[in-house]
């Protein structure tokens, strides 16, 4: 994929890499795309230098070693803090999960700049909009994710997750099905769309790989034209961690 500028078409730009690579989408593929390239399209860009931080962000500041007008920026874009260390802000961003600094990074952006990029601002449409376009194209039914990546409670490393879809039911319920041994499941429901943005994250890379969408085929997920991200997202009072 080229470099992409606010105000692109992501979705004719990736329909054209489709056809580039000789690749005809089929009904029940999924595409997983990376947030970046959407926030980008969509001018989620933002000048911190333009920010007058609050006591809150300065005192963070100072506890944590980080910029307050980037802290700001954070806490702009945030519900609450959730826990902090140093070089580390975790918060419950205002579309609902439990972020790193909001999910906010300089990585695959100008760093000669004061621009920070946002997270895209509803997700769910974001991907509804790219789904309804390329779909439509290639006249096929297709699901698309929109994914970013996370670190998660006990565990090193980072992983992909789903932050909006279209058309795939994100999580799928288990219950009341039985396991081998004639058992009731009664707690199991399946993440789909996280570990189909975690797998599709291993192809994409987090450096300069340059492949911000990848096209899943051959998992027959459930369509679904209600389903959303934030079927994802735990609830406060059903959350251990906080």
């Amino acid at each position: 994929m080229p470099l992409i500028q606010p105000g692109d078409d992501l979705a004719s730009l990736i329909i054209d890499e489709l056809i580039a690579q000789n690749l005809t989408l089929e009904d029940g593929d999924i595409l997983a795309v990376a947030q970046k390239v959407v926030s980008k399209s969509e001018n989620r860009y933002l000048d911190i230098s333009s920010i007058t931080p609050s006591k809150e962000a300065v005192n963070l500041s100072h506890k944590i070693e980080k910029d307050p007008q980037f802290i700001q920026a954070i806490l702009n874009e945030s519900k609450q803090v959730v826990r902090y260390r140093m070089g580390v802000l975790i918060v419950e961003h205002k579309l609902g999960f439990i972020h790193a600094n909001a999910g906010i990074d300089r990585s695959n952006i100008d760093q000669s700049s004061n621009q920070i990029l946002l997270l895209p601002e509803n997700p769910d449409l974001s991907a509804q909009n790219l789904c309804k376009s390329i779909g439509k194209h290639f006249n096929k039914n297709i699901g698309l994710i929109i994914s970013d990546t996370m670190g998660r409670p006990f565990r090193n490393g980072i992983v992909g997750f789903t932050i909006g879809s279209s058309n795939i039911e994100c999580v799928v319920d288990e219950r009341g099905k039985q396991d081998l041994y004639g058992n009731t499941l009664k707690v199991t429901q399946i993440a789909i769309a996280d570990e189909l943005a975690a797998a599709a994250s291993l192809l994409m890379g987090q450096a300069d790989q340059k492949k911000p969408v990848v096209l899943i085929r051959g998992y027959k997920a459930p369509y679904s034209a209600s389903a959303s991200g934030n079927d994802l997202i735990r609830s406060e009072d059903e959350d251990l961690f906080r």
